[in-house]
């Protein structure tokens, strides 16, 4: 009979315990037939006290003490004591099925598993953050299960991806006696994968028995405290990981690597790419020495991996540019075939789009056999822990002919994907049956259509919902959303709100961008069905229903025929109560969104706003535009982005000419907000949750510092001026927590005018915000009071970019309060730099009042097909000096 060992390593784990014993104690295969060791890694909760007394009471259960080294460390010494047949390894915060090990050992005690060299059960994913603790068949590698339990030969299919000794059973004889322990510098990730592929490497016939019955759920923290979630600013994980994991299994294989054990790491890597892509890996700074470590180590484990490995990757779905990275970095350098990209219908243009390393190779675009140019180019730096290690170019051509491509003078295979694979053209056919199924979708009679028939869905619905809505009041909601869909396909309101060009700028504020652009298209364009969207409770709704704006309330059912009949939605956010703000049933979008932008864009946003369908991206100086628009993280092109200016900006100039000098007696102090001290929105986009010690923290400190500062306050009061305290609209839930003298003034965004507050500025402090760029605007002193540098660009949306204060700030840069109150008495005294006039007339050498004309005719051209010679032609570059 069978015998398993269950080796636990523990640390700091004693919340986890009583349910983790517990799914021990209810095994249907008998708990006294286990051998458990817990190995307390020096844990300093109450981990040992409850190990310790788990262990008095059951015989077959050893508790192990070890000094903190690692989980690695812990499981060989429990590998050391353990004396089963089999061994396995389950984390102690993890919790295992009642039949888990009675199914297990049915598989290794059956006559045709003599000879498999590992068991895996299947792997659930628990989600203790959602509601109800979800649990989840999702996880990557669960495929493998969906043929049931069965035995599978690795060599024969090597896609079989084993990577967990979690949920592995493995022969511990073989481990005593081939000497395999796990590695113990592998202290953050791979320690799994690399024992098993060493393991497995030891049968001349690897297979593998996959339990589809034996369920293991892994617990997802929901405070994110285990290794794998809370490591990814760790550098180890990413050069340890290739240096101890993957290099070491290519000793180990002294030959080829099977196909399988290339599959295992490539599966491991992949997923540090995918990692790489999410907001806490690309906002942590790591050392450069970590990427050159990393730059030395891929190659040199990719030369050990197959090219068929890479290009026939289907184990898990990543975005084809990961694999083709791979590709590329095994290479050195090179480029990709192209992939047929997406069809702009509305402006005759399709895009093809391929992967280069190094140097760009040159370009031959043919048409019938005369050359011609992309209309658009542009080129998108895709990255692997915040460093650049592809570029991504798309090429738009225009879509009713047919082309070839060459690249470095050979002429370049096109993925056709759903059209018959992969050609050495495009033909006219593929274009235009796709031309015309790009035109229906970007229809919005066509979406509307379909919102019918989720019209007659949504009245069933309605119907069943008030039925029941006296015995079940939680159903109100599902009846407001019926209700909405239903209302809103009247054919009134569908023909009221054709082709409506929308504007908004919050939900639950105006006076931006977006209601400037809509007064001038009011004044100048009135044949354009224009409207303008609020949430009534708004405290700007009175205000513009007062002059007579056509407005609709955010949210209602009129809303909602008014997103679905749009041409253009022009917002100076884009957030997704914007971009997206009706439900998926609903369709696809049909109109084209422009991004008026909040301010000037000077670091890097591109994580945040790639996502995005943006059809018009405004920018308001040369190096915005070309930052955006030209090689960049961003993945818009001059396709999308246009010089224009903001349109507030207009408004701004004209509301700065009407204020005297004398008038201008504000001190104003507008520090952005930090991502680590708000929370997530409550009811609105604006309404945030926040922190109980935020007094505490260093952002509170250093401003409350700097506006009760003697030298500040002196300066202020003896010129008869005032101080006016005004920050980010996301802290606006800490407002009212600052004890402040009288002489300052702490308003919020709903108090007062922020273009007001501008023009009435005599100098203006600040710290990142783009606000500079508005006191740029009108040419008068800025101070950068830049007190936590580090902690804000490790904690916020924004990356550095192309804009470097020294280089390109409009003021000094101070980190003390002593050194903003010294700085704003120079601006006061009129003590101020004339490099920093220089930089303000270089960024806005054109302040002509026509910024709104400029994006709307950009809007336009968004939904303008030009003839084919122009769409033949390259389009050139934005400069103020041609806008102007």
């Amino acid at each position: 009979m069978a015998t398993i060992s269950v080796v636990s390593p523990m640390y700091n784990v004693g919340r986890y315990l009583d349910e983790y014993f517990d799914s021990l104690l209810r095994q249907t295969c008998g708990f006294d037939r286990l051998e458990v060791l817990l190995v307390d890694d020096g844990s300093l909760d109450d981990t040992a006290e409850r190990a310790m007394a788990f262990a008095a009471r059951h015989p077959n259960v050893t508790y192990l003490r070890k000094e903190n080294g690692g989980q690695a460390s812990a499981r060989n010494l429990g590998l050391e004591h353990a004396t089963g047949e089999w061994v396995t390894f389950p984390d102690p915060d993890d919790v295992l099925s009642p039949n888990y090990f009675a199914d297990v050992l049915e598989q290794i005690e059956s006559p045709e598993a003599a000879g498999a060299a590992m068991f895996t059960a299947r792997m659930l994913l628990w989600h203790e953050a959602r509601s109800s603790n979800q649990i989840t068949d999702t996880h990557a590698l669960a495929w493998r299960f969906a043929g049931g339990t069965r035995l599978v030969d690795l060599t024969d299919e090597p896609h079989i991806v084993q990577a967990h000794v979690t949920t592995g059973f493995l022969r511990r004889d073989v481990l005593i006696d081939s000497g395999i322990r796990f590695r113990e510098e592998l202290r953050v990730r791979f320690e799994d994968g690399n024992l098993v592929t060493r393991y497995l490497m030891q049968f001349d016939e690897p297979v593998v028995g996959l339990v589809s019955t034996s369920e293991y759920l892994y617990r997802q923290r929901a405070d994110a405290s285990s290794t794998i979630q809370a490591g990814v600013a760790d550098p180890r994980k990413y050069t340890d990981t290739v240096r101890y994991g993957y290099l070491d299994v290519v000793d180990a294989a002294k030959g080829p690597l099977p196909r399988w054990a290339q599959n295992l790491m490539v599966y491991d890597l992949l997923w540090l790419f995918r990692s790489s892509q999410t907001p806490a890996v690309r906002r942590a700074r790591f050392p450069v020495s970590m990427h050159d470590e990393v730059a030395e180590l891929l190659p040199q484990w990719l030369a050990h991996i197959d090219e068929e490995t890479l290009t026939e990757w289907s184990v898990m779905h990543v975005p084809s540019w990961m694999t083709e990275a791979l590709v590329l970095l095994k290479r050195g350098s090179g480029h990709t075939d192209l992939h047929f990209g997406s069809i702009d219908a509305k402006r005759g243009l399709v895009s093809v789009v391929y992967r280069y390393r190094g140097e760009r190779p040159s370009e031959v675009v043919r048409v019938r056999g005369s050359v011609v140019e992309p209309r658009y180019v542009a080129d998108v730096g895709l990255e692997y822990l915040g460093r650049r290690i592809v570029w991504q170019r798309y090429l738009w051509l225009p879509v009713e002919t047919g082309f070839t491509v060459e690249l470095g003078g050979v002429q370049a295979h096109i993925d056709l994907r759903a059209n018959a694979g992969r050609s050495e053209d495009v033909d006219t056919g593929v274009l235009s049956t796709r031309a015309v199924a790009a035109a229906a979708r970007a229809e919005p009679q066509a979406t509307l259509r379909g919102l019918r028939r989720v019209r007659r869905r949504g009245g069933l619905m309605l119907r069943e919902a008030k039925a029941i809505l006296r015995e079940r009041p939680s159903v109100l909601a599902a009846v407001r959303r019926a209700d909405i869909a239903w209302r809103s396909m009247s054919r009134g309101l569908s023909r009221e709100f054709a082709g409506a060009w929308v504007f908004i700028d919050r939900d639950v504020d105006a006076n931006d961008s977006a209601e400037i652009l809509y007064r001038w298209v009011q004044r100048e364009r009135p044949e354009i069905n224009s409207w303008f969207v609020l949430r009534r409770e708004s405290s700007d709704w009175p205000r513009l229903e007062a002059e007579g704006f056509r407005l609709v309330a955010y949210g209602t059912a009129r809303f909602a025929a008014l997103m679905m009949a749009a041409e253009h939605v022009a917002s100076s956010h884009a957030d997704r109560f914007i971009t997206d703000p009706l439900p998926k049933r609903f369709g696809r979008k049909p109109w084209n969104f422009t991004f008026l932008q909040h301010g000037v864009i000077k670091g890097d946003i591109s994580g945040w706003l790639n996502p995005k369908r943006i059809s018009t991206f405004v920018t308001s100086t040369e190096d915005e535009y070309d930052y955006i628009s030209g090689p960049s993280p961003f993945r818009f092109g001059p396709k999308e982005v246009r010089l224009t200016g903001l349109p507030r900006f207009d408004a701004l100039l004209a509301q700065d000419a009407a204020v005297s000098d004398d008038d201008r007696d504000i001190v104003l102090v507008m520090p952005t907000w930090r991502d680590y001290l708000v929370g997530a929105m409550v009811s609105s986009s604006r309404d945030r949750a926040g922190l109980d010690d935020f007094l505490e923290t260093r952002y509170a400190r250093a401003l409350r510092d700097f506006l009760i500062d003697p030298a500040l306050q002196d300066a202020v009061t003896r010129r008869g001026m005032r101080v006016v305290f005004m920050p980010h609209p996301n802290m606006r839930v800490y407002l009212d927590r600052f004890d402040l003298p009288s002489t300052v003034q702490v308003v919020s965004y709903d108090d007062v005018d922020v273009r007001e507050m501008i023009a009435r500025a005599r100098v203006l402090v600040t710290d990142y915000s783009s606000v500079a760029f508005n006191m740029a605007y009108v040419q008068r002193p800025v101070v950068y009071f830049q007190f936590d540098r580090d902690d804000y660009y490790t904690g916020h949306t924004e990356r550095p970019g192309y804009f470097a204060y020294e280089t390109h700030g409009f003021g000094p840069i101070v980190e003390t309060a002593a050194e903003a109150a010294q700085s704003v008495e120079d601006a006061l005294s009129g003590h101020v730099d004339a490099q920093f006039r220089a930089r303000m007339e270089r960024t806005f050498p054109v302040r002509d009042g026509q910024n709104s004309r400029r994006v709307f005719e950009a809007m336009v051209e968004s939904r303008t097909m030009r003839s084919l010679s122009e769409r033949s032609t390259a389009a050139p570059p934005d400069r103020w000096a041609d806008l102007a």
